[in-house]
């Protein structure tokens, strides 16, 4: 397939050579590396960077020198309709920001990114993103501690509170991606969008196959390095369990 877009990129039928992606950062790597490509479009926002994998395709991306086309900067409006907390926190170190505005801004203040992709359901929407790059202001060292304060927030307000603080994976022998996994879990489960179920399903199964719940071996040891005190391997289970519904459901 790829050849045959090189051949009618020389045709001049095709501008700019490039893809999208959804898996994992595996298979990014191999993507990247087996051919030449002029961008790749990815999924990033401040909270997907926390807890799931935007960061690590980001620097994939960004360490080959691929342009990268943003989807989902505002995660599919998760950033837009903030808690209360992570809300006032916003507010009160940038009264003149917007919740949208903000999100934008910092996907925009990654060098590799070159174009975002937002949707809008109105005028008002469209206006507003306008103003942000017309008006354009990079985010401050403040402005990236912000994000990640409230990215923490959105995790502490969902079903399990998990602030990806990491620790568990230090100890964890199987490599199991615990935040990314209970960061999709929360997602979902504050989600009302009509599509959560496909979401939810589509973004776990993106993680690496070896990093996912079901490979728990309930050792334990992620309990003990665990500031939350949560009970780690039921917790996983209980996603394990959600997802094989949820994709039963779904045949």
């Amino acid at each position: 397939m790829y050849d045959e877009l090189v051949k009618l990129k020389k045709e001049g039928l095709i501008k700019y050579l490039g893809f999208s992606f959804h898996g994992d950062p595996q298979m990014l790597r191999e993507v990247i590396k087996e051919h030449k490509w002029d961008f790749c479009q990815l999924q990033i926002n401040y909270l997907d960077w926390e807890v799931v994998n935007a960061q690590e395709l980001y620097q994939i991306a960004d360490e080959a020198n691929v342009p990268i086309i943003v989807m989902e900067p505002l995660r599919g409006g998760v950033l837009c309709n903030l808690p209360i907390k992570a809300a006032e926190k916003l507010k009160s170190i940038c009264p003149n920001e917007t919740q949208a505005s903000f999100g934008l801004r910092w996907v925009a203040n990654h060098n590799s990114v070159f174009t975002i992709l937002s949707g809008m359901s109105n005028f008002k929407q469209l206006k507003e993103n306008v103003d942000t790059f017309v008006n354009y202001k990079p985010i401050s060292k403040d402005g990236e501690k912000l994000a990640h304060d409230i990215a923490r927030i959105i995790q502490l307000e969902g079903a399990i509170s998990c602030t990806a603080c990491k620790y568990c994976i230090e100890v964890c022998p199987r490599g199991i991606n615990i935040p990314a996994i209970f960061g999709l879990y929360n997602m979902y489960k504050s989600s009302d969008a009509p599509n959560a179920d496909f979401m939810f399903v589509y973004n776990y199964n993106a993680l690496e196959e070896s990093s996912r719940a079901d490979k728990c071996i309930k050792c334990g040891l992620c309990n003990k390095n665990c500031p939350q005190a949560l009970d780690i391997p039921s917790l996983l289970a209980q996603v394990d369990k959600k997802v094989k519904e949820v994709e039963k459901s779904m045949k």
